[in-house]
């Protein structure tokens, strides 16, 4: 039986804080929940003001009692707590991540001599593909977080693209998602949590990532007539990352030699990320790597998988796949309760006009 941890104990805390989004704005009052090793802000109407890592966060000077938070290094964005069971929880999480930390340093200073014997043994050319698949799940989901972040803004960056509702790429690291469709990735649910995010680019329906960002492509809307296809194609984006999908194309496009200096760095080098995001569009139509993850959300969460089974099939899935998704349909003729209203699905089909 698992022992249980510090973030096992505080899931699901509330508490009242103080928010300062800029150094020359007022505060407010927000609820802050306490996550899967994240912290999400919302406003006193329930609408998402931000989602951050514990990890990112730095611990500021403040009020005697108090605990400020800041993701930024200059401290211009602020949290301010002063429930002391929430305060409790942070700090507590917190140092188990900072142990945890200092043992993925240690493991990373092994890495030079480990990867002077991983280049040795890969010269057998057989053991290429299990051995960066081996170093590929010694990466901490921190990384993967940041290597998606990587890639959408790449994509976000060429001729042409643009996010929705915001102006700059920036927003890609502090939002925790498009309101609507983190409504409907909420109720697909998944083992874990993703941001979804709406933007137009040149590529597939969804981009699909290894972490916790998805964009999913205002063609997509444009070509929706039902907010049922917008939720099978998050689920199918939530099904890749539950099956670890999107991670397994970066480790084969990167190679032995690409995943561990991945592992080392953190980071995915600039001239490698077209490539990456040719390989993960490719893969998003052509696998059904995470379709069985992706059928089974659908079907807890009481949702037809036709309409996305028409979707991929226009957008060039092959004939199996979308076979195979059509038949997974729970729903058939019954009546089911809509992915989104319909107030909220106009909202949403007009975010991107």
């Amino acid at each position: 039986m698992r022992a249980m941890t510090a973030l096992d104990q505080y899931q699901r805390l509330e508490a009242v804080a103080s928010w300062r989004p800029a150094p020359d704005a007022y505060e407010r009052e927000v609820v802050v929940s306490f996550g899967n090793a994240t912290l999400t802000l919302m406003d006193m109407d329930d609408a998402p003001r931000a989602h951050w890592s514990l990890a990112a966060l730095e611990e500021v000077p403040g009020a005697e009692g108090r605990l400020v938070l800041s993701p930024d290094p200059d401290g211009a964005e602020t949290l301010s707590l002063d429930d002391p069971d929430m305060i409790a929880a942070i700090r507590a999480v917190r140092s188990d991540m900072s142990v945890a930390r200092t043992a993925r340093r240690a493991w990373r200073l092994m890495l030079p001599l480990a990867a002077v014997l991983i280049v040795a043994v890969g010269a057998l050319v057989a053991l290429r593909g299990p051995l960066a698949q081996e170093v590929g799940a010694r990466i901490d989901r921190t990384t993967w977080d940041r290597v998606s972040l990587n890639l959408a803004t790449a994509q976000i960056s060429t001729p042409g693209a643009s996010l929705c509702r915001f102006a700059t790429s920036a927003a890609l690291r502090r939002s925790p998602g498009h309101p609507q469709l983190l409504r409907i990735a909420q109720r697909v649910g998944g083992a874990e949590r993703m941001r979804p995010m709406l933007a137009r680019f040149d590529g597939p329906l969804v981009l699909s990532l290894p972490g916790d960002l998805m964009l999913v492509n205002a063609t997509a809307l444009a070509a929706a007539t039902q907010p049922e296809e917008i939720a099978g194609l998050i689920a199918l984006a939530q099904g890749r990352l539950d099956a670890g999908a999107d991670r397994a194309v970066i480790v084969r496009e990167l190679g032995l030699i690409g995943t561990a200096r991945l592992a080392m760095s953190g980071q995915v080098p600039r001239e490698e990320r077209p490539r990456l995001l040719a390989a993960l569009s490719r893969d998003w139509v052509e696998s059904g790597a995470g379709d069985p993850a992706a059928l089974r959300l659908l079907a807890t969460a009481q949702l037809p998988t036709l309409p996305v089974s028409l979707m991929m099939s226009d957008a060039g899935a092959p004939e199996e796949r979308v076979e195979a998704i059509q038949q997974a349909d729970v729903i058939g003729g019954a009546a089911y309760t809509p992915a989104l209203y319909d107030a909220d699905w106009l909202r949403l089909s007009a975010a991107c006009d």
